[in-house]
């Protein structure tokens, strides 16, 4: 900002103003590097600290020409730039590399009249040291000194700007996670910082291996061809299948699974070849152990369906996109008694047709979306639920499957009562069940969910017992009303005397926890009569009737019950 009148700026000293003589002495005395050089770039003037950096004496380089001095300057850019501030009379910053000395400078220059260049520069190594530290980090592993994801991303890029055919080969050691739990992490440590050495000596010239987690690595290869391909990862295969030594008493080994996309052949876009290779890894490991999968036109189609599926859950209109309900009684085998009825979600797809929710419901995990899909469902049954209520004076047990990912969402019991009241339904017509899965089996969060809902009256069934987690010590403090045994060991009766052993000791598991009893899949007489014999009354299955529309399920089971 300029000042007017007698500013301090404008002040002289007695003497007069400053000589160029005593604007030198002064620039002399600067902490910064300074030298000056005429219209020829002759040297003028040059400080001590300036001879120091550049390892000459001021004195011995006036009158020498810049350039002729100090050549490397030239393909540095100061020539050039000296010579635009000479034009323009702009002031510029440059930063340059001053190899002889191993420097990094930045050069601060401006033109102080006839052509002279006044130049102050100073040492900025450190600085550009700490730059190249953040770079690294930013770009590199912390662990192996691998390239990291960032850096992967940006050489794909790169790839892709070069419209050259190149292959990414995602692979994942199966069961790292097992050597961390049982040996500690700093195993875990040693373990891939011996894997990567061994990963890296399978690179040819112009191939990157990157670190992307715990136990992923990409690797950016020209190799396309898919029986090159495939004899190159098998020798990656061979790394990993040879111990590694982790101390005196433990060795390691581990398969792994691969999964690759090319270019342009299975994306144009980083996000496609990643997602693509992603996809064919987790394709792989499927087949457990040491395999891998090329992209391929089918896993496209998948790809394209889930998409199609997820889109539409997204758009949040289920009802218009054909999502319903069908319900399954659940009788007494004995009495023929309806007991309850079991709620299972449908999707006629607009577009796909029918789809099983052994599709649908683990995308919509995935995805987020299951918590509005199951507000949705239940809706749709509790509705119903009224009107039967409305209409007999009463309403089956009405019982729906419960994921765990809302299992373990602290708004479960709330969503649960606030549908339960918008319905006005009472809890004890209401029931949870849940499958049988450790992780979720032992929440805390779970259990205190279920705690309250059981609190109010809701019953809490565990689905297809015994195929489940197998440790049965959590029966001791879960929250369990009901069994649903598993129609894997129904199968079996009158086959597999082994399912009927299992079978007997369910049932008497069942007495001792005072636990109801359904068996799932009932489909004979003589399965009927089997479970009959050794206590277990309740049932479901095709034997009694398939999952039914609830107006078809209303029509035989409620409307000929109350005309009887």
């Amino acid at each position: 900002m300029s000042r007017r009148g007698n500013s301090r700026s404008e002040m002289h000293a007695p003497g007069g103003p400053l000589s160029e003589q005593d604007a030198i002495r002064i620039m002399s005395g600067l902490a910064s590097a300074f030298y000056v050089l005429d219209r020829n770039s002759d040297f003028i003037y040059m400080n001590e600290k300036a001879a120091r950096l550049l390892g000459r004496e001021g004195k011995d380089l006036a009158g020498r020409n810049a350039w002729a001095e100090f050549p490397y300057a030239v393909p540095a850019g100061l020539k050039e730039m000296y010579d635009r501030i000479r034009e323009t009379g702009v002031a510029e910053t440059k930063e340059i590399y001053y190899r002889p000395a191993g420097l990094w400078l930045q050069v601060d220059a401006q033109e102080i009249g006839d052509g002279r260049i006044a130049v102050l520069f100073h040492d900025i190594s450190r600085y550009k040291q700490a730059e190249t530290r953040l770079e690294m980090l930013a770009y590199r592993d912390n662990l192996t000194g691998l390239p990291n994801r960032s850096s992967a991303i940006e050489l794909i890029k790169k790839s892709i700007g070069e419209r050259k055919p190149f292959s990414i080969v995602l692979f994942d050691i199966d069961s790292f996670r097992q050597l961390n739990d049982l040996h500690g992490h700093q195993a875990g440590d040693r373990y891939i910082l011996e894997i990567a050495e061994r990963l890296k000596s399978l690179l040819e010239d112009g191939e990157v291996v990157t670190r992307i987690g715990a136990d992923e690595f990409i690797f950016h290869t020209h190799r396309t061809d898919p029986e090159d391909l495939k004899q190159w990862i098998r020798e990656m295969f061979r790394q990993t299948a040879t111990s590694v030594r982790l101390n005196d008493h433990v060795s390691f080994s581990a398969s792994a699974s691969v999964g690759i996309s090319r270019y342009p052949e299975d994306g144009t876009t980083t996000a496609e070849l990643l997602s693509r290779a992603d996809h064919a890894m987790h394709e792989s490991k499927t087949k457990r152990g040491n395999c891998f999968q090329m992209f391929h036109d089918e896993m496209k189609k998948r790809l394209e369906r889930r998409r199609v599926i997820e889109d539409d859950l997204f758009s949040g209109n289920f009802k218009e996109k054909g999502f319903t309900c069908v319900v399954q009684p659940q009788l007494d085998g004995k009495s023929g008694q309806l007991l309850g009825i079991e709620t299972l979600s449908r999707w006629n797809h607009p577009e796909l047709g029918p789809l099983p929710p052994s599709e649908f419901i683990p995308i919509a995990e995935e995805s987020g979306k299951i918590r509005e899909l199951t507000i949705h469902l239940l809706n749709l049954v509790l509705g119903e639920g009224k009107h039967w209520a409305e209409a007999y004076g009463s309403v089956p047990r009405i019982a729906v499957n419960v994921t765990s990912h809302l299992l373990d969402d602290k708004r479960f019991f709330g969503t649960i009562m606030r549908m339960l009241r918008k319905w006005d339904l009472p809890p004890d017509r209401f029931e949870i069940e849940i499958t049988e899965w450790k992780e979720i089996l032992c929440s805390d969060l779970v259990l205190s969910n279920l705690r309250k809902c059981r609190s109010k009256g809701i019953s809490v069934a565990i689905d297809d017992f015994g195929t489940g987690f197998s440790g049965l010590s959590y029966l001791t403090n879960f929250p369990v009303d009901k069994i649903k045994i598993d129609r894997f060991f129904v199968s079996g009766i009158g086959m597999v005397s082994k399912s009927e052993a299992i079978l007997k000791s369910i049932v008497s598991l069942a007495e001792g926890l005072d636990c109801e009893l359904i068996a799932e899949g009932v489909e004979t007489e003589a399965q009927r009569q089997f479970l009959l014999d050794i206590g277990c009354c309740g049932m479901q299955g095709y034997y009694y009737d398939a999952p039914l529309p609830p107006w078809r399920f209303e029509e035989k089971y409620l409307s000929a019950w109350q005309s009887d």
